[in-house]
């Protein structure tokens, strides 16, 4: 976890600082991907598509769909068009390995 120190006030006596703390995860390469995220991505190669669709096609959970797609949404892979639809970012997916 970092951490950063942002000035967000000024006086002739100090400067006051707040902390940021990061909780941001490591972006996610081929090994990072679950067989789950491989299934959405490859839904969402054929176009757009909302969690519950994304379930249906793969047989996955909604819930579990929507917790994949936010942890996708961290690292670019797809993008939420608003209304629930999902667009794939495709110059973010990582290559599949060679033992997919």
């Amino acid at each position: 976890m970092g951490c950063r120190l942002l000035p967000i006030g000024f006086s002739w006596l100090a400067t006051t600082y707040r902390v940021e703390m990061s909780t941001a995860q490591p972006i996610m390469d081929a090994e990072d991907m679950r067989d789950a995220d491989w299934s959405i991505v490859d839904v969402l190669l054929e176009g757009r598509a909302n969690a519950p669709f994304i379930a249906e096609k793969t047989g996955y959970s909604a819930q579990y769909v929507r917790e994949r797609l936010g942890r996708l949404k961290q690292d670019d892979i797809v993008e939420p068009l608003g209304h629930g639809l999902y667009e794939l970012n495709e110059r973010e997916v990582p290559k599949r390995g060679s033992g997919e």
